[in-house]
């Protein structure tokens, strides 16, 4: 071709354009002419083309007059947003105790979000399976990005390694569970070092007893430790693949999960009581949405704490 065109997805505004002109085609109630509705649909909607936001719409409809209804609700749409998501829900009771696990699973990656994603906010939370998952936590950009700083992907990690480190807290092991995160921890860490020279955090120490170069060599090797256990246990892309072999690159692969890890890991134990209270309000509803989930997780009041990396009660063990 002798011209590239370069389609976007709409921006948030375009979309609660969007909203506004295929609800007002369909049948739905009264509720979602709000415009704290209108503005709560484009903020969960990031990513979505104009087709998957009539297809919603449709399905959301389509849902209403199964139960015999004329017109559709939020419930209905949001139904129709997560099937098209995350595939439609199926509808089996987990156990007891698996239940409670998942619903921490999912907590620990919504805590992990709330206190670090600063960036983004909270637009699903359920513990119902859909497709191979038996639970969800999805956090979207607040405002359309097409770039991000090392931090916010340093955040990116503690958020994927916040279920992982909520089940550690929690029951002393790990589930199956968290299987996809720490493929997807470790392939970002990969990325972020081969990819974008990004590298594990500087460190800045105070001991009595050793030269601060000789205590930064012992924390960043104990960082590593925890990050080599994390890499061993997933599977990787060719770009990622590449990269655990070079010898210095892993290294900087590991420091970097090593470092997510513990501020997921000191996180969840600093606000175990909150993480309880989000996982309880999970197991109650099953699924929450949008500005329920904002508000669920302000509620908690989340302090992320300060760390004392030369104290061997900090290192936790996987």
């Amino acid at each position: 071709m002798g011209r590239h065109v370069w389609f976007r997805t709409p921006t948030r505004h375009d979309r609660k354009d969007i909203f506004d002109l295929y609800l007002g085609r369909v049948n739905h109630v009264a509720e979602l002419d709000s415009e704290s509705r209108r503005d709560e649909l484009a903020r969960m909607t990031m990513g979505y083309s104009p087709a998957m936001i009539e297809q919603v719409c449709s399905m959301a409809l389509t849902v209403a007059h199964h139960s015999g209804r004329e017109a559709f609700g939020w419930d209905d749409l949001v139904e129709a947003m997560t099937t098209v998501e995350s595939g439609t829900a199926i509808n089996i009771d987990y156990v007891p105790e698996e239940t409670r696990a998942v619903a921490i699973h999912e907590a620990g990656h919504a805590v992990a979000a709330h206190a670090y994603l600063k960036g983004a906010e909270s637009t699903r939370l359920s513990i119902r399976r859909r497709g191979g998952s038996l639970g969800h936590h999805m956090a979207l950009q607040k405002e359309e990005r097409f770039s991000s700083w090392r931090s916010e992907e340093i955040s990116n990690l503690i958020w994927a390694l916040g279920a992982m480190a909520a089940e550690r807290v929690f029951y002393g092991e790990n589930s199956t569970g968290v299987g996809g995160d720490v493929r997807a921890a470790t392939d970002r860490a990969a990325w972020m070092v081969g990819a974008c020279g990004m590298g594990p955090e500087y460190v800045e120490l105070r001991c009595d007893d050793e030269s601060e170069d000789e205590a930064r060599e012992r924390v960043m090797k104990r960082f590593q430790k925890i990050g080599s256990q994390i890499v061993n246990r997933s599977s990787s892309g060719q770009l990622e693949a590449g990269v655990l072999r070079d010898p210095s690159q892993r290294t900087m692969v590991e420091q970097l999960l090593g470092q997510a890890y513990l501020a997921a890991h000191h996180l969840v134990a600093a606000n175990k009581d909150a993480v309880d209270r989000v996982a309880d309000a999970l197991v109650q509803r099953r699924e929450l949405y949008g500005d329920e989930v904002v508000r669920l997780l302000d509620a908690q009041a989340l302090q992320v704490p300060e760390v004392d990396l030369t104290d061997d009660e900090t290192w936790p063990h996987l």
